[in-house]
């Protein structure tokens, strides 16, 4: 067989499925129009001598060509018309643990028809592409003054800190520490944390992941201040120790604030951002 013209195979299969009702093309000699010209498009005999039925590679044709018919009905069905998957995305930046929202995962699911709710960690730049590309619904970060375009942001809630250095490293002798005594050593600080948590600023190394930090910070490079449950871990190994400043004002805890597109007024986000005590309608 040669190839068709998949409009005119759409009115063999209506014409031949409503005989004597097409809406188009009433009378039988229409109808026997469309099967001729489908018949020489082929170059080859699809029914009897009088149309009356098909012959066996016309009922082949026909099982195909209703198929593809209804693959097409399918796939050129309008967005509208399909039932869209109920999802929230939230994003976290890595700062953030997963653990802040797993209190609230039950109430996500038994009062929101959701049928997934997906949390992605990604780095602060990435997290705020994203959301602003629509891409994610709810954003959770440390607080930043720059807010991103089009967006509302709460407060949500704070991020512990520690202050801490390798158990072999000479500061861990010391139960209580004055700030003169950390400014004598190197502090290993990640470069997208807040300024203020920089005390050291003659002496600081720079860092872009949490894993070169933790690695560096076990290895007794220097010490850090850094978000509680990176460390938690190797607090309990042993490996690291909790350091305290007993004349210094060390900052224990981080603000995290919660963001989301002004137009998720009327949406499953709103009701989502209601379960976490927010208010989408807020300025």
């Amino acid at each position: 067989m040669q190839h068709t013209d998949i409009g005119l195979l759409s009115r063999f299969v209506k014409a031949y499925e409503q005989r004597h009702h097409y809406p188009e093309m009433t009378s039988s000699s229409s109808r026997r129009k469309i099967f001729s010209d489908l018949e020489q498009s082929l170059n080859c005999t699809l029914f009897d001598p009088d149309y009356s039925r098909l012959n066996e590679q016309g009922q082949q044709l026909y099982q195909r060509a209703k198929q593809l018919q209804l693959q097409l009905d399918n796939f050129l069905q309008s967005p509208v018309d399909k039932p869209q998957p109920q999802q929230i995305v939230i994003g976290l930046d890595e700062f953030v643990p997963s653990q802040s929202l797993l209190q609230c995962y039950p109430r996500f699911i038994s009062e929101l028809s959701l049928q997934q709710l997906k949390l992605v960690q990604l780095s602060s730049r990435q997290l705020q592409q994203q959301l602003v590309n629509g891409n994610i619904d709810i954003a959770l970060r440390v607080a930043q003054q720059n807010k991103p375009p089009k967006t509302h942001s709460r407060r949500y809630c704070n991020l512990s800190l520690a202050l801490a250095c390798a158990a072999r490293h000479s500061l861990s002798k010391h139960q209580q520490l004055s700030a003169e005594q950390l400014q004598r050593h190197r502090q290993l600080c990640l470069s997208h944390l807040p300024l203020e948590l920089q005390l050291n600023r003659v002496s600081c190394w720079q860092l872009s992941h949490r894993e070169m930090l933790h690695d560096l910070l076990v290895l007794g490079m220097g010490w850090a201040i850094a978000p509680r449950h990176w460390l938690e871990s190797s607090f309990r190994n042993g490996s690291l120790i909790e350091l305290h400043l007993s004349n210094y004002f060390s900052p224990t805890k981080l603000e995290i604030e919660i963001l989301w597109l002004n137009s998720q007024h009327d949406s499953q986000v709103a009701q989502c951002l209601n379960l976490l005590s927010l208010s989408a309608y807020d300025g």
